[in-house]
């Protein structure tokens, strides 16, 4: 499926589960911007432009509630708030292909693409470029979080059963 097609996917997803996206708005893809929400038309000042269900929102809350991964409601207290939503949204990714948020997932950026952002720098070269600045002093901060919450995480799924080989750093 190409970019385009997964883009229409998940707007028929989006409004077939009670998501309103204004007539003159669409979802709309390009390689330098990625999937974003796009005026086709003018619109009137104070237009409602989207409103989006909380059944539709892949956040920790749906962790909680999920029958199909257990493992996140019975061990929620050893996970931060934040990792939880993280290891759930990882949880769906791998089995996207049954996870009700298939079109949304299909429109994430894949592990293995390019992600070109500090965080991800393992350059010394990029990592350079930094140097000097708040960014880098952020995001070494901000990784170190991170790889902290992923350690705990897999523990905690192993702990419960569940094959972590999946679930990659």
């Amino acid at each position: 499926m190409n970019s385009a097609d997964k883009g229409q996917a998940l707007e028929a997803w989006f409004r077939e589960h009670g998501g309103y996206l204004n007539p003159s708005v669409n979802i709309a893809y390009s390689h330098e911007a990625g999937y974003r929400w796009r005026a086709n038309a003018p619109l009137t000042p104070g237009s409602k432009i989207t409103t989006i269900p909380h059944s539709l929102a892949l956040s920790y809350l749906n962790a909680l509630v999920d029958d199909d991964f257990p493992i996140f409601r019975d061990r929620r207290h050893d996970f931060k708030v934040e990792a939880l939503g993280f290891f759930y949204l990882m949880a769906q990714y791998i089995l996207r292909e049954r996870s009700f948020w298939k079109p949304y997932l299909d429109t994430l950026p894949s592990p293995d693409s390019d992600l070109a952002t500090p965080l991800w720098f393992d350059d010394a070269e990029d990592l350079a470029w930094l140097h000097g600045t708040d960014v880098l002093h952020t995001m070494l901060r901000r990784r170190e979080v991170y790889e902290r919450y992923y350690h705990d995480g897999v523990r905690t799924l192993q702990s419960g059963g569940v094959d972590t080989t999946p679930y990659t750093w």
